[in-house]
């Protein structure tokens, strides 16, 4: 089975959040580059494993660099988690996630907490 879009031609770096050619284009389908095996391949995991199939969530996948596109492509707007190479990270995180600060998912929006039994804490979408 071939291509969907026009191949990638971006070399990811470990932390850049990907989207795969054949997944849907949402927000919870994003994953993580890992870094790369010996022979290029990326090695990636989803980057939201509680919204995947139990047998996707602790998988990490290899693709080669053409099938792992850019998320802005898509309009999913995302944060680069990754360093540049050539700097160095600059202070420390002003925020913390706990329960009174969510963290923001990738499109913004507040991401519910879920407790184990699966019900969703009061005051969180």
């Amino acid at each position: 089975m071939g291509l969907i879009h026009d191949p990638n031609t971006t070399q990811w770096q470990p932390g850049d959040l990907v989207i795969h050619d054949s997944d849907a284009k949402r927000a919870d389908m994003l994953m993580i580059v890992l870094g790369q095996d010996a022979t290029g391949a990326f090695r990636t995991r989803y980057a939201f494993p509680w919204a995947q199939p139990r047998p996707w969530r602790r998988k990490v996948w290899r693709n080669t660099m053409e099938w792992l596109h850019d998320p802005a492509r898509f309009g999913i707007s995302t944060p680069r988690l990754s360093q540049p190479s050539s700097g160095k990270p600059e202070g420390k995180a002003h925020h913390q996630q706990t329960e009174n600060y969510p963290t923001p998912s990738p499109g913004g929006e507040v991401v519910a907490v879920v407790e184990r039994d699966g019900a969703a804490k009061p005051g969180h979408r």
